[in-house]
């Protein structure tokens, strides 16, 4: 007797487990089709420079296509600068094909966390997301809006959408890549096919006054915190790893530095001694924590300005300064 090739008999526990786990992936897949909302950047318009304290306008033209009928907040993102406090000192708004007028928009509240994100606020989630675009110092942040309404949009369709950004900047100098991202309020940023971001290959420059901040290039030093008082604590780092410089084979880094007073007088501690010798990190690093009111030994009445400074050897005969030169690099001092 021939066996019936399709027998009706049960199938075995672990058969069945394998098509249970078959079929609710297979679900799960339709359903993030289905729901899906994809959105592109398809261009972004904004000038290479601005002057200090002057409105950078930015404007994205996006589009949007849905599989299903939703309703949600329209989210746009910037990566922008901190000393811009742009969450208070920008204003964004869009119009669409599915909108009459400007639309406003408003900051996330923080602490907010992003739809799919794990518990990550917006900000947070857009960086290990997106990234920081290259930006070499890490005073930088994302800031995100939503829109003040949520829109319903019917299912299998595409439009279009025109977001207008502005963005009061500070009147520090900067070089930085800026960052922009759109997505929705329900899907978030789970899927890179449900959002769109770009970010700029380009620096752009605010010319403001003091200190340049750039965030594009290498630097041989840096200073931490970006903003203080001459009775703060500073850290300044050489990254002799950036460049080739005459302390390349320097088997030990001594600071070197000036202070300026608010009288125009300088005061220098230029010396091979534990109080100037930098710490190696290693990798041709080096760094080094100093009190500058301590340092040059101020008295009540005296207060610095800013500081220059240099990197020297034990000798004390090479020294580096600003893209390997040796011109001083200069920090000045203020309160944010």
């Amino acid at each position: 007797m021939k066996k019936n090739i399709f027998s009706s008999a049960p199938a075995s526990p672990g058969r069945r487990k394998i098509w249970s786990w078959t079929w609710k992936i297979a679900c799960a897949l339709v359903i993030m089709v289905i729901v899906s909302c994809s959105m592109t950047i398809d261009t972004v318009v904004q000038p290479s420079s601005v002057n200090g304290g002057d409105i950078l306008p930015v404007t994205l033209n996006v589009t949007i296509s849905t599989n299903q009928a939703q309703t949600s907040t329209f989210i746009v993102a910037v990566l922008v600068p901190k000393v811009w406090k742009t969450a208070q000192n920008a204003t964004i708004t869009f119009t669409s094909d599915i909108t009459s007028g400007d639309q406003q928009m408003t900051v996330v509240p923080s602490g907010t966390p992003a739809p799919n994100g794990g518990g990550l606020d917006w900000p947070t989630y857009l960086v290990s997301k997106i990234g920081n675009g290259g930006n070499l110092l890490p005073d930088y942040e994302w800031v995100a809006f939503q829109s003040n309404s949520p829109y319903s949009v019917a299912g299998n369709v595409t439009f279009h959408a025109t977001v207008s950004i502005k963005i009061k900047t500070s009147v520090d100098n900067v070089l930085f890549k800026l960052g922009y991202c759109v997505a929705n309020g329900t899907d978030g940023l789970s899927d890179p096919s449900r959002y769109g971001s770009y970010l700029s290959t380009d620096c752009f420059e605010v010319n403001g006054t003091g200190d340049v901040i750039d965030f594009c290039n290498p630097q041989l030093a840096n200073v931490d915190p970006r903003t203080s008082l001459d009775n703060d604590i500073i850290t300044l780092t050489f990254d002799g790893g950036v460049e080739s410089t005459v302390l390349d084979n320097a088997s030990q880094v001594y600071l070197c530095i000036s202070g300026i007073t608010t009288a125009g007088d300088s005061l220098s501690v230029c010396e091979q001694t534990s109080r100037t010798k930098m710490k190696s990190l290693g990798l041709s690093r080096w760094q080094i924590d100093i009190w500058p009111r301590k340092l040059f030994g101020l008295t009540d009445d005296q207060h610095l300005t800013g500081l220059r400074y240099w990197f020297t050897d034990a000798s004390g005969n090479n020294k580096v300064g600003y893209a390997g030169t040796t011109d001083p690099f200069i920090y000045t001092f203020k309160c944010e």
